[in-house]
């Protein structure tokens, strides 16, 4: 169809539309009127009843060179019932007075939710129309200039302190809570909590049949054993894509059984080692995960004594505050130990003053050593020079020999002796570093009671890496906190290759006759009843032996 068949012609105020077929009179150049023309034009049929302009040729009337100009007119039109008066005066949701609201709500809670946003616009206008995606409209039409100011302001007077606001409201959500129950005792005190929501796969009692010692595989449904199978494949690294093609349904709901299950199992296991571990010594580290994006850390604060993972949380911080917060989870659930021992972070001091005075903050010798050889190779450059190379292998040496024993008044003694030398030596910087952290170093010297290093959440972090990689980041942070989980259960009952048994078998020696753990580490001979995954192969040996004998 010729694209010049029709055209728009303006005079001034007015316009009217050319045509081969038709011609309009003068009309006043309104909105209004365009939309309306746009609706009688594509009204028009020829004799076989089809439209006599295209969509594309219509956009013209409105100033368009797009289809979807004309179109969506039309669909609007349609939509109000055929009338052109509802159609012309409908009311957008996004108008001025809406833009208004949000910005002066915005004023008062800059950092305001789109959530919160929605629920307070409509309750201010009186209506119950307006979505998230209507708020999600309106803010792109808010310049920023218009809230820098308030930002401003807030931060010079210290009222904008979103992330601290944030780990405080959830300690008072908290102070509720009788115990630190994660899937029971939360719901009891009215809390949803998301990465528990919509996830349930069995009943409760059918949960604890798993995890009971003097239940027999036979008496747990089948569908329940092959779920605990393919999530134990899922930890070892089979992806979503595969698990979904061999059973045979979509990876969303493999998804949904993996999480389900976990999320289920571990309020019953986080309860045993809450009341079955009497902390005395932890370890505390934080792993970076990448989030949309962002970077959020998990923390982990483990038993030495028992390699147990006592306490567990995402945030998405690793400062003051962040710190602060797990020394109040610790409190909360009667966790106090006597010494905790770090990396180094200059941020678990902090951590120090929440548990109080009376706890020995330890340093690991091995991260010290680490950043000892760090500061050696940032300040003394050897330049190709053998003899300046030389020099500085000895003067690292030095430095970490005042470790390299098991007697503080050792340590002590060499430590003076550099502090002595440390202008000829060029080491000032490291001497007054080391003086300010001895203080942690040395109760780990020449002791049996308090640990050098943190290798065992060390350990455990290696573990992690290998789940976490396999699956190339999370989504969000309610799906990371799934994956968490999901990890921690099969962590906690998969048996280990160094010694032959799972990390909870420490405190319930009873966990291996556990129609989970059975399932989870024996899965051929639970589910296939394979005790030997080459029975087989003596039908091959009898085959050769005839071949020989011909």
């Amino acid at each position: 169809m010729d694209m010049e068949r029709l055209k728009v012609e303006k005079n001034n105020d007015q316009f009217r539309i050319l045509a081969k077929e038709i011609r309009t009179g003068w009309f006043p150049d309104t909105d209004s009127n365009r939309k309306a023309i746009v609706i009688f034009s594509r009204s028009l049929e020829d004799k076989k009843g089809k439209p006599l302009y295209t969509y594309k040729e219509l956009s013209k009337i409105v100033g368009s060179e797009n289809r979807q100009a004309a179109s969506n007119h039309v669909e609007h039109f349609y939509a109000y019932g055929k009338s052109i008066s509802t159609f012309l005066t409908r009311r957008r949701k996004v108008d001025a007075e809406v833009v208004e609201t949000v910005l002066n709500k915005l004023r008062d809670k800059p950092l305001s939710q789109v959530d919160e946003l929605c629920v307070a616009v409509n309750k201010h206008l009186g209506r119950n129309d307006l979505t998230k995606m209507n708020i999600s409209a309106t803010l792109e039409q808010i310049p920023f200039a218009s809230l820098r100011q308030v930002l401003y302001n807030q931060l010079s007077d210290g009222k904008l302190h979103y992330k601290e606001e944030y780990l405080f409201q959830e300690m008072m959500n908290n102070l509720s809570l009788k115990d630190s129950d994660r899937g029971t005792t939360f719901k009891q005190a009215g809390i949803v909590l998301p990465e528990f929501t919509g996830m349930t796969v069995s009943d409760p009692t059918a949960i604890r049949s798993l995890l009971s010692p003097n239940t027999t595989l036979s008496s747990i449904e089948n569908s329940l054993q092959w779920i605990c199978l393919v999530m134990a494949l899922y930890y070892h690294g089979i992806s979503l894509s595969v698990l979904s093609r061999w059973f045979n349904v979509h990876k969303t709901t493999v998804l949904r059984w993996i999480f389900g299950l976990g999320l289920q199992i571990w309020p019953i296991v986080h309860e045993w080692i809450r009341k079955q571990v009497q902390t005395k010594i932890v370890c505390i580290d934080e792993k970076w995960l990448k989030i949309r994006g962002k970077w959020y850390y998990w923390f982990v604060v483990m038993d030495v004594g028992t390699g147990l993972p006592i306490l567990t949380s995402l945030l998405d911080s690793r400062g003051e505050w962040a710190c602060r917060w797990i020394g109040w989870q610790l409190k909360k659930i009667g966790q106090i130990p006597k010494a905790f021992i770090t990396d180094g972070m200059a941020a678990y001091s902090y951590l120090k003053e929440m548990l109080g005075e009376g706890v020995i903050h330890l340093l690991c010798h091995f991260h010290y050593q680490q950043a000892t050889s760090r500061w050696i190779k940032y300040h003394f450059k050897g330049n190709g020079d053998k003899e300046a190379e030389q020099l500085i292998k000895e003067r690292k040496k030095e430095l970490k020999n005042v470790l390299q024993t098991t007697d503080k008044r050792t340590v002590k003694r060499r430590f003076e002796k550099l502090k002595a030398n440390e202008e000829i030596l060029e080491v000032g910087k490291w001497v007054d570093n080391t003086e300010k952290v001895l203080p942690k170093l040395l109760p780990a010297i020449g002791s049996k009671k308090f640990p050098k290093t943190n290798n065992a959440i060390e350990r455990f972090f290696r573990n992690f890496n290998q789940f976490y990689k396999k699956r190339c980041g999370f989504s969000s942070c309610v799906s990371a906190k799934r994956e968490l989980i999901c990890f921690l259960v099969m962590y906690l009952f998969v048996r280990q290759p160094c010694t032959g048994k799972a990390p909870l078998e420490i405190i319930m020696p009873q966990v291996c006759n556990m129609p989970f753990y059975k399932i989870i580490n024996d899965p051929l001979n639970c589910l296939l009843g394979l005790q030997n995954v080459k029975q087989y192969g003596s039908m091959a040996k009898n085959r050769v032996k005839q071949c020989l004998r011909v």
